[in-house]
């Protein structure tokens, strides 16, 4: 589109928005700094996302994960995670960290979860504003980061889910969830972009699992991209919390999203309140942990919990280096006479087992979330490029 049109489009979008106030149900959307005044505890919290941390595992301090795990210059050979790859920081510098990634950016739907300002540009061009161009929209003026509107729209203390993405997806699953989870299951899923429209994505139409999530890929027949050395069609996995955490411990107590990530803290006016500081419940473990296992202490819980994720981070490391292995074999293998047919297989195993290795490598919690599926894919991951490796051996 001419951009003197959208921004014409923008710019009666925006009037609106200035006729918003901070009394709920407006048109628009109200930035988070305009409910400051009305509710300044959680304004308060809201700003502590600014704040980088890091637990032994995680949390949002950004390193590089490129040189923290050399193997991923093999495994993402190819991809634009090998340009680039830092761990996230805090919700409030999401709209920031996506202009300045050095990967490239496909279209305006980059920013679909970066900022709810985006949300005005598919009200004013509909499914067509997700092709845009990145360039062209992130610097207008309504951009702000990850904030209020994303979960509340305007109304303070009510859930929405403002990404129709989702609405999509789990209309296909066909089954309710909980507000509290679908609050956070906007973002963190996996998704991909459609070639054509760019629009966003979720792959669960056959469940929520992993093998269905890949069934719906191979039966589509979408890859991300073709590795140059194995010339195997690879799937990139994003960050699939929300996914990883069904069929969970914690989910089958009744618990969400909320209870460990957002748990109720003193302000400093003394009341007491949900906490919208979205960080590793390591960071706050009186309030998100011991409230339920009361038999621990802060220090004991942190052991726990780390001793889990320390058991999935070993065995992550060690499954990887057995697919840069199968990597190379394969990459040796087109050149010294090796069958089509069983080219075809070994790559068929990659592309399998990278998918369910990655499934954990980039699943936020480190192993945590669902920690019997952590080990499960992995023991996939490993038995297919065990395979994989064997075939090749074998010709």
């Amino acid at each position: 589109m001419n951009r003197k049109v959208l921004l014409l489009l923008l710019a009666l979008v925006v009037l609106m928005m200035g006729t918003a106030c901070s009394g709920g149900k407006e048109e628009g959307i109200i930035s988070a700094q305009e409910w400051e005044k009305d509710h300044p505890d959680i304004y308060a919290s809201y700003l502590k996302n600014n704040e980088m941390a890091a637990t032994t595992y995680g949390a949002s301090e950004q390193i590089d994960y490129l040189e923290k795990y050399p193997y991923l210059n093999t495994l993402y050979d190819g991809n634009s995670f090998s340009i680039e790859y830092l761990r996230a920081r805090g919700h409030t510098y999401a709209l920031e960290d996506v202009v300045n990634s050095e990967r490239p950016k496909p279209a305006a739907s980059c920013l679909t979860c970066k900022t709810s300002g985006f949300l005005t540009i598919l009200e004013a061009q509909g499914v067509a504003g997700n092709a845009l161009k990145f360039e062209e929209v992130v610097n207008l003026e309504e951009m702000e980061t990850i904030s209020c509107y994303d979960c509340h729209k305007n109304e303070p203390g009510v859930l929405y889910v403002t990404r129709e993405h989702l609405n999509v997806a789990v209309e296909g699953i066909g089954k309710e969830f909980k507000p509290e989870e679908m609050a956070c299951a906007q973002c963190h899923v996996e998704y991909y972009l459609d070639p054509e429209s760019k629009v966003v994505i979720m792959p669960s139409v056959n469940g929520l699992n992993p093998e269905a999530m890949m069934a719906y890929y191979d039966d589509l027949g979408y890859s991300d991209w073709t590795h140059p050395v194995s010339g195997t069609p690879l799937l990139k996995v994003q960050h699939p919390e929300w996914e990883t955490f069904q069929g969970s411990l914690h989910q089958g107590y009744g618990f969400t999203c909320v209870n460990c990530h957002m748990p109720d803290v003193e302000s400093a006016s003394g009341d007491v309140m949900p906490s919208h500081q979205w960080t590793s419940p390591l960071k706050n473990v009186e309030a998100s942990c011991l409230t339920c296992h009361t038999k621990e202490t802060s220090e004991s819980m942190i052991a726990k919990v780390e001793g889990l994720q320390g058991r999935v981070e070993e065995r992550m490391n060690e499954t990887a280096l057995k697919i840069e292995a199968l990597i190379q074999a394969l990459g040796e293998a087109q050149n010294s006479g090796v069958s089509e047919a069983v080219l075809t297989e070994a790559r068929a195993k990659h592309r399998a087992a990278q998918w369910y290795w990655d499934f954990v490598f980039v699943e936020n919690s480190e192993g945590f979330h669902n920690n019997p599926l952590s080990h499960k894919l992995l023991d996939q991951a490993e038995q297919l490029t065990e395979e994989a490796l064997t075939l090749l051996q074998g010709n």
